[in-house]
């Protein structure tokens, strides 16, 4: 092989490479539609967990795509999951909260039966499951105990995502489109960017102190949750993201049509 052919084949090779590193490329994770049943998605500590509409708890290697089922409890009457970092908590039709460790299937129920039949968002910080209920009611529960208090003000009515931010406080995403910076121990809120700026978010998901979210207009957006800062990331090619889920440093999605996608974000 001459040494011209030798150049271009590595010029080729690194053009390739350089361009699938690009923040906002996607890899198929698995075989394609593998999740199409998929009804709740999290992840926690490197595994991403599902409820497929058939009601059964799978665990998956979001790196290889392998999964395995989880137990043989039945999930139909799920209507919420929140990853913690031990357990997954899931809040049924009749309010009622459980808790499940992935490591044994073992479920069992959390609190009083009932007491989250109002809840419209959640997220698990520092051992306590943050809950908003329709009311505008934000709670703190110890997920050991079940025992649970109100914090701040009644004025989350309006909340569709909640997130831990990882750096001491929640965020909420607002109806209109608004993001906000909670203070966990009193309830304070503080606007954080420009109004509105997230009325087309359909999925997101916090990862390395950034928001993701992604757009009904297919565009990807990284978010700086401390000013309120953001920035498109690659080409807006994920109008069809069902879920989105972080975990290890890395990003997933699955699509509508059930596939799974790692993101490059970096």
């Amino acid at each position: 092989m001459n040494r011209k052919l030798i150049l271009l084949l590595l010029t080729a090779l690194f053009i390739h490479h350089f361009t699938n590193a690009q923040p906002g490329t996607w890899r198929q994770v698995g075989d394609a539609g593998i999740w199409a049943n998929t009804a709740f998605a999290v992840a926690s500590g490197g595994t991403l967990y599902t409820i497929e509409k058939s009601g059964a708890l799978y665990k998956t290697d979001p790196s290889s795509g392998v999964w395995t089922q989880i137990g043989t409890q039945n999930y139909t009457n799920t209507t919420m999951m929140i990853a913690g970092n031990k357990n997954i908590f899931t809040i049924e039709k009749d309010g009622s909260l459980y808790a499940t460790n992935p490591a044994t299937a073992n479920w069992v129920r959390v609190g009083a039966a009932g007491a989250w039949a109002n809840t419209i968002a959640g997220t698990v910080k520092s051992g306590h499951l943050y809950t908003v209920e329709s009311s505008g009611a934000l709670y703190s529960t110890n997920v050991n105990t079940g025992i649970w208090q109100q914090i701040g003000k009644a004025e989350f009515a309006n909340t569709k995502f909640l997130f831990d931010g990882n750096n001491g406080w929640l965020y909420s995403i607002e109806k209109d489109g608004s993001l906000y910076q909670i203070n966990p121990n009193d309830g304070s809120w503080t606007r954080v960017g420009e109004t509105g700026a997230w009325a087309n978010t359909i999925a997101g998901a916090m990862l390395d102190g950034k928001l993701y979210t992604t757009e009904s207009n297919g565009a990807l957006y990284a978010t700086d949750v401390a000013t309120g800062t953001w920035q498109q990331i690659g080409k807006a090619e994920f109008g069809n993201t069902a879920f989105m889920v972080a975990g290890s440093g890395k990003l997933y999605t699955i699509e509508k049509s059930g596939t799974l996608y790692e993101i490059n974000v970096y």
